[in-house]
């Protein structure tokens, strides 16, 4: 059975880094909604707010690839129930197993120092500021998920956890 592991959480935890060594270890496809947004924008012809609209892109994706028994990695904030229920849907639309997980960054301080000296490795992405990161809505959860902390600890060993987590 494919597997959806479905990453949440808010800009600067880590997500995209733990994103790219899972699928690149797992072999799975790795579905960045940054990189989808950008090219979007770089048509000169979207909108400054793109909605929902890279999210269903990468559903729909996402589903055709599951159907094939591809295993898809999904990076992107997820801040909300809408998201979390596309992909859900995407999962069941092939029959795929899904998997959550929550990249969190506990120590604000170190969240913070992140998000101020970064930069983007997707040309012409500008990362949110702090403040647009602090102002974010970021729904409860109700549904099931691993949570990794990357407060503190290195990029391997949260990639090691989660291949643990997704092991179970």
């Amino acid at each position: 059975m494919a597997r959806l592991i479905a990453l949440a959480g808010l800009p600067g935890v880590g997500k995209s880094s733990i994103a790219r060594c899972l699928a690149g270890r797992s072999g799975a496809i790795w579905l960045r909604i940054d990189s989808m947004d950008q090219a979007i924008w770089a048509s000169g012809t979207a909108p400054g707010d793109l909605f929902d609209w890279s999210y269903r892109a990468a559903q729909a994706i996402a589903a055709d690839n599951l159907a094939l028994g591809q295993d898809i990695v999904a990076d992107c904030v997820n801040d909300c129930h809408a998201a979390r229920d596309g992909w859900e849907a995407a999962a069941r639309r092939a029959a795929a197993e899904i998997i959550w997980l929550e990249i969190v960054c506990s120590d604000p301080v170190e969240h913070r120092r992140r998000i101020e000296t970064r930069s983007s490795d997707v040309a012409g992405l500008k990362p949110p500021d702090w403040p647009a990161v602090e102002a974010r809505a970021y729904d409860d959860w109700n549904r099931g998920r691993f949570v990794i902390d990357t407060a503190h600890r290195s990029l391997e060993a949260c990639v090691d956890e989660a291949f643990v987590r997704l092991s179970r």
